[in-house]
């Protein structure tokens, strides 16, 4: 299979485009360029209707400029997902692209191509590639195909011919450690990962309900589990009252409610080996298949007052990784939150570290990759003047 150059679309782009006997649209060079950044939301300059000028948009078409690198850190950083599908909505309303024809010529010349990549340049991101593409022929989704198509070129395919293959890999644009890279290739990572963290006080009842929601999207059901016909996420804890207090609320994967089908699974462990012997599984043993999973998972859980601390590590990498936790609760200027994140990130961009509106709300987002055992601790207690407030009852009045 062979993979297109940026200037072997924008050619296929143009010729198809006069064929189909078109005047306006896709006709001209800095059109057809401008308007694939443009729908891209590429960033332009200040005070200039177009991001790149008529003699780059030569140099684009005819292989003699590569894609910036800033342009491929761009994309590189958005969710890739909500990119294609933006993208494709966008070609999609235009009525002056002919896609389909587009989609077509591109796909028959694939087909009719006997060049096979070299074997270190056909790994697995490339074979990905050729997949998604495939799914979008055969389903007609033609606009799909060729935003998949351009966005592949622009990311990964250098732009200008060179004697030697050049392996412009997913790994090497987003400046990823070798330690993890494997599990990227593999598509065992998620491509963003999301925890929403959310404490509600009990005054009455002296306990906090603590709802988690975790929102991912991945190659895999769960990144940290190889089985793609099935989703399965583990809990491990020191008592079995403790693992008793985990409640499962609900599960959605791709729209689809799976709630009703969750299966919960304890097995005690050998309390010699393991420091956390109390396994709790939630598994949903068949789910439909997917070229990428958007799961919607939340649990809730109970703890005592007066000082909630929560923490949690990723096990698999994450390219985008953000938690949010707020305290809901009328009596909030009692409350103080303190939120940290630690661990390893690609530390080339400027991560949002923490945003602290107010006492009751806090986040972090690490808007490059984050990596296995990073992760975040909290801790939520009373003000000092209101100690007194959270204390147990019969201690108040002991101390009375």
């Amino acid at each position: 299979m062979i993979f297109f150059t940026f200037s072997e679309i924008l050619k296929t782009i143009l010729i198809t485009s006069k064929s189909n006997g078109k005047n306006t649209g896709w006709v001209k060079q800095e059109v057809i360029v401008n308007s694939i950044f443009s729908f891209l939301n590429i960033p332009g300059k200040k005070d200039e209707e177009f991001y790149i000028n008529i003699s780059d948009c030569s140099k684009y078409f005819n292989s003699k400029k590569n894609i910036p690198k800033k342009i491929k850190k761009y994309l590189a950083n958005q969710e890739h997902s909500i990119l294609l599908e933006n993208f494709s909505q966008r070609i999609l309303q235009n009525a002056e692209i002919p896609f389909k024809e587009i989609a077509q010529n591109l796909h028959q010349r694939i087909e009719s191509s006997s060049s096979t990549p070299p074997p270190d340049f056909f790994d697995k991101l490339h074979l990905i590639q050729k997949n998604e593409l495939n799914f979008f022929y055969e389903h007609e989704k033609y606009a799909h195909y060729l935003a998949s198509t351009i966005l592949f070129s622009l990311l990964h395919i250098p732009n200008i011919p060179s004697n030697e293959p050049q392996n412009t890999t997913l790994v090497e644009t987003l400046h990823l450690d070798q330690d993890i890279e494997e599990a990227v290739q593999n598509g065992r990572y998620y491509h963003s990962y999301e925890r929403d963290i959310i404490i509600y006080p009990d005054f009455k009842n002296r306990q906090f309900r603590v709802c988690v929601k975790r929102f991912f999207t991945s190659q895999f059901p769960n990144p940290v589990h190889k089985n793609k016909d099935n989703f399965q996420i583990n809990f491990f804890y020191s008592t079995p009252t403790l693992r008793n207090n985990i409640h499962f609320v609900s599960l959605i994967i791709n729209h689809t409610n799976y709630s009703d089908e969750i299966k919960i699974v304890d097995e005690d462990l050998d309390t010699e080996k393991y420091k956390f012997p109390y396994k709790r599984t939630m598994v949903v043993e068949k789910i439909f298949p997917a070229e990428l999973y958007h799961v919607e998972f939340q649990t809730n859980y109970f703890t005592n007052f007066p000082i909630r601390f929560g923490s949690f590590r990723l096990q698999a990498p994450a390219k985008h990784f953000k938690v949010t936790v707020r305290i809901r609760t009328n009596e909030k200027r009692k409350l103080c939150l303190t939120l940290k994140n630690f661990g390893s990130y690609n530390k080339r961009f400027s991560n949002i570290d923490k945003i602290e509106p107010n006492s009751t709300m806090s986040y972090f987002e690490n808007i490059d990759w984050t990596y296995p055992s990073s992760g975040y601790a909290y801790i939520v207690k009373p003000w000092n003047e209101y100690w007194y407030d959270f204390l147990p009852q019969i201690q108040k009045s002991t101390d009375d």
